[in-house]
């Protein structure tokens, strides 16, 4: 399926993806079930908790030594594009802090442009608990991401970007609501492409209405899983991507081990999951989204931007942590049409 995506124009554009989300600094452990039970803790939930909260956690797990990187769902699909070869650039609200610092470094050494903010108080951080089956459990302090405010948004960068990307975590405080919804006009004003990932069903029961009149105005890109398509539409995936369709350019509804369903206009096909032993699903939709976007970026059909998602998905879930195996340029390579 092959339309243009971007105008002459947008491809000129030096940053092909920008994006403004929480940034979060990840701590992974690896636990067993027992440990969950103990804690309190439904498995393969996200959490809010307060640093007191975190603090038993880290405490119940503090003979484990944790795996550390920069995460946040927007943040985590920019390093993965950058990997992909994107000019990618992230902006967000980070403390003076150890932490604020370690994020900062984790996402240069990605080679993602960095527009992150300092703001007094904690950096935001999540205790993220992975059981032998690999399902994540999430325990996030958002910290200064809440301060986050419509003057900290980097309007230059978002003008010079091919696609802003954010997610459904932003519409949280009345700031960061502020802070968003200034960037996508500015976006729009600019003639961007807008992309939005659902994120997790918590945030679209939150914030259904603000994330509807979004999809009506039109947007590019939406991206959801099986439960976020339903919240939306009250759908099963295939018929949810085609109603979600009906106002978004493209739109993109996964299922897991089912795969995904793409759906452009009226037009719907799906795309089949990679067999994968399972490790840790941290990420796993973020790396998704990241392989989709670089696929549209480097000028693929939608059939190939949706192998190379699942392609990289799968990549992912085979280690801990938002992570690439060395050997993953080569076979994206393999899945490129060859120029006649």
């Amino acid at each position: 399926m092959n339309f243009d995506f971007f105008s002459p124009a947008l491809r000129e554009r030096k940053i092909d993806i920008s994006g403004v989300e929480n940034a979060i600094l990840d701590f992974l452990v690896h636990v067993e079930p027992s440990d969950l039970g103990e804690l309190g803790l439904a498995k393969g939930t996200m959490k809010l908790v307060g640093l007191e909260e975190q603090a038993v956690i880290l405490k119940h797990v503090g003979g484990l030594e944790p795996e550390i990187e920069a995460g946040g769902a927007c943040a985590n699909a920019l390093r993965v594009a950058s990997r992909m070869g994107c000019r990618v650039c992230f902006s967000s609200a980070v403390g003076s802090d150890t932490n604020g610092a370690l994020f900062a470094e984790e996402i240069e050494r990605a080679a993602v442009m960095n527009r992150l903010v300092q703001v007094a108080g904690p950096t935001g951080t999540s205790v993220i608990l992975v059981t032998p089956d690999g399902e994540r459990t999430m325990n996030t302090h958002l910290g200064v991401c809440r301060e986050y405010r419509e003057e900290h948004v980097p309007l230059e960068e978002i003008r010079h970007s091919k696609i802003f990307f954010t997610t459904a975590y932003m519409w949280d405080t009345a700031h960061q609501i502020e802070a968003i919804e200034k960037a996508i006009r500015e976006a729009r004003a600019a003639g961007c492409r807008i992309a939005l990932d659902l994120a997790d069903p918590f945030a679209v029961e939150r914030s259904r209405q603000a994330l509807l009149s979004h999809l009506v105005a039109g947007l590019d890109l939406i991206f959801a899983n099986r439960e976020e398509a339903r919240i939306m539409t009250g759908l099963e995936p295939d018929a949810a991507c085609r109603e979600m369709a009906k106002k978004a350019t493209v739109s993109i509804v996964k299922d897991g081990a089912n795969g995904a369903w793409i759906a452009h206009g009226p037009d719907l096909f799906h795309a089949k999951a990679q067999p994968v032993k399972v490790v840790d699903t941290t990420g796993a939709g973020d790396v998704f989204a990241a392989g989709f976007l670089a696929g549209l970026v480097g000028g693929q059909s939608l059939e190939v931007c949706a192998e190379l998602a699942t392609v990289l998905a799968a990549d992912t879930i085979g280690h801990m942590g938002v992570k690439l195996s060395d050997d993953i340029d080569r076979r994206v390579e393999n899945l490129l049409p060859r120029s006649s």
